[in-house]
């Protein structure tokens, strides 16, 4: 068991945070695409949850960030 293996599972959960937040904003796209077919309430809703999923992917590129920088300290550290 290498110790620089407790970094993957953050950076698993961080990928797959990010591939569902870009599902997640494509939905949203399209509903403001087709805004006349929709109610007002229903576009409110996709653009407040496209935000969202912003800040969702600002948050897991923080974490793909400390995994990182937690991988090079644990590197330098066995150095």
């Amino acid at each position: 068991m290498s110790i620089i293996s407790p970094a993957t599972g953050p950076l698993q959960i961080a990928t797959t945070a990010i591939r569902r937040s870009q599902q997640e904003l494509a939905r949203d796209a399209h509903v403001v695409a087709n805004a006349a077919e929709v109610d007002t309430p229903q576009i409110v809703e996709a653009l407040v949850d496209a935000r969202q999923q912003v800040l969702y992917t600002k948050a897991a590129a923080k974490i793909i960030r400390a995994a990182d920088e937690m991988t090079k300290s644990l590197i330098d550290v066995r150095a």
